[in-house]
């Protein structure tokens, strides 16, 4: 578990630092930076409030695989109801190959508002990379 901590702690630093430099809170990837290549983070502005929430599902468990999600409100917004976060994916890949991951903002037992397809390539080392594919 200590590893996933890890993971996210690098996972938040690099969101921050990428959602500040484009000023945009909808959506961030990025390789962990923790030495472990095989681990990609997708971040996705979320807001539970509403009722809905971030899944996701990937196509090809074999070649890589949900190992946490997260949702983390913003820090100016703790204690304020009603206000907004970010909801942090990690996924890593465990054989050589490629597969594509969904995610779906919605309502339990509703049709998504909002999806994000990345496809995530993984290569013979293990290294992973992922690709926007589509944003709806």
């Amino acid at each position: 578990m200590k590893k996933v901590e890890l993971y996210f702690a690098v996972l938040i630093s690099a969101a921050v630092l990428f959602l500040a430099s484009c000023g945009s809170t909808s959506q961030a990837a990025a390789s962990s930076g923790t030495g472990d290549s095989s681990i990609v983070f997708v971040a996705l502005a979320s807001n539970p409030s509403t009722g809905y929430s971030w899944t996701a599902s990937v196509a090809d468990s074999k070649v890589a695989e949900l190992v946490s999600n997260e949702y983390i409100p913003n820090a100016s917004s703790a204690g304020m109801t009603g206000a907004g976060g970010n909801h942090y994916f990690a996924l890593k890949g465990k054989k050589e190959g490629s597969t594509q991951v969904t995610f779906s903002y919605a309502r339990a037992n509703s049709s998504p508002v909002q999806t994000r397809v990345y496809e995530v390539k993984v290569a013979s080392d293990l290294a992973s990379s992922l690709l926007l594919v589509s944003a709806q």
